[in-house]
């Protein structure tokens, strides 16, 4: 709220990407970071999608995708760029496919 007036709304989702991408101790190590800018340069080398940095955080390894994407295809199509990056040890799928 602002000035009386409503500004925004923190969703669910908005909550659960704040806690994924907390730094506890022990989170965000070298081999995370290494993880994460794999994914983003693969993702920069695709013309098929805009998925931007702001929607993959790698914590323990496990890659946190966010947001919405354009197609189901492209839903599938990200899981599978993901899980092929060396050291991924899971995905967590939290993706939004506008059908």
């Amino acid at each position: 709220m602002q000035g009386g007036k409503l500004v925004g709304i923190v969703s669910r989702p908005n909550l659960i990407q704040a806690l994924a991408s907390a730094r506890g101790p022990g989170a965000g190590g070298e081999a995370d970071r290494k993880i994460r800018q794999a994914l983003l340069d693969r993702l920069g080398q695709q013309d098929w999608t805009d998925f931007g940095e702001r929607n993959v955080i790698v914590s323990g390894g496990v890659v946190h995708l966010w947001g919405l994407v354009g197609s189901p295809e492209e839903h599938k199509a990200l899981l599978a760029l993901a899980e092929g990056v060396s050291g991924v040890a899971s995905v967590s799928d939290e993706m939004n496919p506008a059908y």
